[in-house]
């Protein structure tokens, strides 16, 4: 009897330590759980507070500068899908696909499901105004003196609120996206039609955040190009503010590329909407630097005459850029440290006067929108060459692109430092004549004043002293645009400058006929 009383006692004892146990396993557990609960509560409220922050900035920066807002853009993209599944065109171009391919509508639905995801993107306003903004005003300041058209930038404001705007550009560097929308950043958000390069990570998701939409190249699918069609209309019908590089892809030579008419006809097709009132204006827009980040490997394709397109080639050129921007980065932060930033030039963006597409179309014929479609696309093409004109006429004229553009007529490897700067002088009136935008900035302080002093004054003074006195201020701007280009070019080992003697380095000549062909065209 008393074995088996000990025997319960020991039973209960164990149970009790089981108890305890378990008691302190489920307190752990309630308090990790507390712990993880608190945490996650914690973490909403200051993320909610830092995204109304954030947010309130964005939007007081876009009311105080008056910031056109493509309402569109906001839209949910289960609505856009919807719409376009629902269009007659893309079903019919389904039923086509269907019927080519031998397969189920079903799996041809699928297939434009998969392209609507694909191209359609889901505009974020932090995204663009906080994050991108700060990126791209970070970025393109560290790297270059960025000199903004002010004056065409403000212009831009006038279009009417219920066209449709385009602004179409030359393509010169993976940097042109990134520098376009900071110099409109003051007017309006741009949607670009970005390659398929752009679709790898994490890439895709900041191109989409920031409203562009996807296209991709050389791509032939009838039913692919339905699908992109309809969506490029729908935006521009509702008014989205689009970004097109004309020319298709990045410039090898530095020379303009030959235009694509494929986006353009697209856009121009809304005229014939009954739903669409307004008109589409394209805007010329001129992109230039004295130094594109990636020129060697595009001077490497041009020579070697084996250009390098797709999704591999792209993506392989934006990466050296990836890789470059930090190294530039991290070598500009340590020189701003020590007091001896030196930017690698100026980077520059130009508008030119709004293009209204009814004009040219009226102008042409009143059936244009009848024609078959090869001879429509002809006089499309026509267009497009003549929004490329425009955009070369307003082409930014940078120091180092002058200053090559220089070398490049004289056609000499050694010449004097008083040689280039009378035929920089001689290149700079005229262009100044032909109403060239001349990119100049911290540097030219000095002339800049003197030039307002004596434009104050010229009422006032003889007009001989005043004549003597502008040439004598051309000279001191030649000069200064040509210390601060030869600066680079000697930076670059582009160029050796020794007792006032200028030698080309033979082995880089070709960047010298690269840059100073984004000029060729304004001298021929």
């Amino acid at each position: 009897m008393l074995d088996a009383w000990f025997v319960l006692l020991r039973q209960s004892n164990g149970c009790g330590k089981k108890r305890e146990d378990i008691t302190k396993i489920l307190s752990y557990i309630f308090v990790i759980f507390g712990g993880v609960l608190l945490y996650e509560v914690i973490r909403a409220v200051v993320k909610e507070q830092i995204v109304l922050r954030v947010s309130r900035s964005a939007l007081h920066y876009i009311n105080e500068n008056r910031i056109k807002l493509d309402r569109f853009k906001f839209m949910s993209k289960f609505i856009v899908k919807k719409d376009l599944m629902n269009d007659m065109d893309i079903h019919k171009a389904m039923l086509e696909h269907a019927k080519e391919k031998g397969i189920r509508i079903d799996a041809a639905e699928k297939l434009v499901e998969d392209y609507i995801e694909e191209i359609v993107p889901f505009f974020n306003l932090l995204s663009y105004y906080k994050f991108g903004w700060w990126v791209a005003n970070t970025l393109l300041n560290f790297l270059y003196e960025v000199v903004i058209d002010h004056e065409n930038a403000e212009k831009l404001k006038k279009i009417p609120e219920h066209n449709a705007v385009v602004f179409v550009m030359n393509h010169r560097s993976n940097v042109d996206y990134v520098l376009v929308a900071y110099m409109l950043s003051k007017n309006v958000s741009i949607s670009y039609a970005v390659g398929e390069w752009a679709r790898v990570w994490p890439l895709e998701y900041i191109f989409k955040s920031f409203g562009s939409y996807f296209l991709r190249r050389r791509y032939r699918e009838n039913l692919y190009h339905t699908v992109l069609e309809k969506y490029i209309q729908l935006i521009s019908i509702q008014g989205v503010t689009q970004g097109i590089f004309i020319e298709g892809g990045l410039t090898r030579d530095g020379r303009f590329r030959d235009t694509k008419v494929g986006v353009i006809d697209y856009i121009m097709k809304i005229k014939k909407n009954p739903e669409f009132r307004g008109d589409v204006i394209f805007v010329p827009v001129g992109i230039n630097y004295d130094w594109v980040l990636e020129d060697r490997t595009l001077i490497d394709e041009w020579k070697r005459g084996k250009e390098k397109s797709g999704l591999k080639g792209n993506v392989v050129s934006f990466s050296r850029i990836v890789v470059k921007i930090p190294y530039l980065f991290i070598g500009n932060t340590l020189r701003w440290m020590t007091g001896r930033l030196k930017h690698h030039g100026y980077a520059s963006v130009s508008f030119g006067q709004p293009i209204s597409a009814s004009e040219f179309i009226n102008q042409k014929e009143k059936n244009f929108f009848t024609r078959e479609r090869y001879d429509r696309l002809g006089v499309i093409k026509q267009f497009a060459d003549w929004l490329l004109y425009n955009i070369g006429e307003v082409i930014p004229v940078t120091p180092v692109c002058l200053i090559a553009l220089a070398l490049e007529l004289l056609q000499k490897e050694l010449l004097t430092y008083d040689e280039l700067v009378h035929k920089v002088a001689l290149l700079k009136a005229k262009m100044k004549n032909d109403g060239r935008r001349i990119v100049i900035g911290k540097a030219f302080q000095s002339t800049t004043e003197g030039f307002r002093k004596l434009e104050n004054e010229e009422f006032h003074r003889k007009k001989e002293l005043v004549s003597f006195e502008k040439e004598l201020l051309d000279i001191d701007e030649a000069k200064t645009m040509t210390d601060v280009a030869c600066d680079l070019l000697q930076r670059r080992r582009i160029v050796n400058m020794k007792n006032g003697i200028i030698k080309i380095n033979k082995s880089k000549k070709s960047l010298i006929q690269y840059y100073a062909n984004s000029l060729i065209h304004l001298v021929q």
